[in-house]
């Protein structure tokens, strides 16, 4: 019994995990410009684009969101001030 506690335990948070990492997509391109005589030039731009959705995504989510928000609420007061005196 306790070994499977520990297999769908590690099988959610596998899922949690794997579902909060799909959102973040980076895009490298790689352009060469050859020149005779010259070495070659290679310049590369990389895009990381971040889809967010202002939608509700459930209660046990918004719960959670509003814990986190309560919880990290002193850390940026505290943030705050010091960004004020410096």
């Amino acid at each position: 019994m306790r070994k499977s506690y520990y297999f769908f335990l590690s099988l959610f948070l596998v899922a949690v995990l794997s579902n909060g990492c799909s959102t973040q997509r980076t895009t490298t391109e790689e352009v060469a410009y050859d020149r005779t005589g010259q070495p070659v030039t290679v310049e590369r731009h990389t895009t990381t684009t971040k889809d967010s959705t202002t939608e509700d995504t459930g209660v046990l989510s918004g719960t959670v969101n509003v814990i986190g928000e309560v919880i990290s609420l002193p850390f940026r007061a505290v943030g705050g001030l010091v960004r004020a005196i410096f």
